[in-house]
């Protein structure tokens, strides 16, 4: 039960919740007062970023509840944050929620607005743009390979909004895309938006531990979804699919690094927890599924946020 000091001029049986002159344990009067002038105006104005960064990076664990109580008019489906935090589809940075990152995408309700454009300036977001970007210039590259049709698996598919810009830009690719997606949700949201390249695009709704490829491809590419999975998962998925690279294909693996700035707002204001590591992780785990030393190697998206373990068929 949370344990709350009510102001003298309002009784227990009047008392609203978040209202001013309600004190919430654990944060300061002065914390409070910002929050709730930050739900009054839509969330912070830019000059406000450095504050708010601040408390959420000093809150407690058992301060947790405080600060969403003391937000929660801001934590709905209408706001970026607090898309991640009710998680409609049952799961953090889901399709929608990649897609509108990969969209900039912004509520023009002004109850909301300065919400999302908080999100969207967030090293975490600039990092899932870039990863965007990485993946096309890697598309670029399978397309300049000989041979009539090249092949990319990706894992954990999502929205597919990559995949819709790549083939929007090159309308002749010689490309096939398999996306594989454990929700039939992304799966219809993906077929939707590229539903001018279905001879080009097809998809298994399935969980990625389970697909068994029955062809090979020249990039096995999976953005985000190795950041959810225990070291042993990760272990086994590289070993699981390495086999299925051509000769002088890639496996490519993106993962959050520990130098994320945004881990901690991410956290609190979505409730969306990832496995961060480092390129020595990165690395360790592929020799662990019997990679040669020299076939690993590890990049990063312009911000250092995003790395990339790459992984070369021998």
């Amino acid at each position: 039960m949370f344990k709350i000091i009510v102001n003298i001029n309002v009784t227990i049986n009047s008392m609203k919740p978040l209202h001013p002159t309600v004190t919430l344990n654990q944060l300061s009067a002065e914390d409070q007062k910002f929050l709730y002038a930050l739900v009054e105006n839509g969330g912070p104005e830019p000059h406000e970023y450095k504050e708010l960064t601040a408390i959420i990076n000093n809150l407690e664990d058992s301060e947790l509840e405080y600060f969403r109580d003391a937000i929660k008019e801001s934590l709905n489906e209408n706001t970026l944050i607090g898309h991640g935090y009710v998680k409609p589809f049952g799961y953090p940075g889901d399709f929608t929620l990649i897609h509108n990152i990969y969209r900039i995408y912004v509520n023009p309700d002004e109850k909301y607005s300065n919400w999302d454009k908080f999100f969207q300036d967030q090293a975490g977001a600039h990092a899932v743009r870039n990863r965007k970007d990485y993946f096309l210039r890697r598309c670029a590259e399978v397309e300049k390979l000989d041979g009539e049709e090249k092949r990319i698996l990706i894992l954990g598919s999502g929205p597919a909004t990559d995949v819709n810009e790549y083939l929007n830009n090159n309308p002749d690719s010689k490309i096939k895309f398999d996306l594989v997606d454990f929700d039939q949700n992304a799966i219809n949201f993906a077929k939707e938006q590229n539903g001018e390249f279905n001879e080009s695009i097809e998809y298994f709704k399935i969980n990625v531990l389970r697909f068994k490829p029955y062809q090979w491809y020249n990039l096995i590419w999976s953005a985000g979804l190795f950041d959810y999975f225990k070291d042993k998962h990760f272990v086994y998925m590289i070993s699981k699919y390495y086999k299925y690279l051509t000769d002088g294909g890639e496996f490519i693996i993106g993962n959050f690094s520990h130098s994320n700035p945004t881990r901690r707002l991410m956290e609190v204001l979505s409730d969306w927890y990832l496995v961060h590591r480092s390129k020595y992780d990165l690395v360790r785990m592929a020799l662990e599924a019997d990679a040669k030393e020299e076939q690993v190697e590890v990049d990063m998206e312009e911000l250092g946020v995003n790395l990339f373990l790459r992984i070369k068929a021998a």
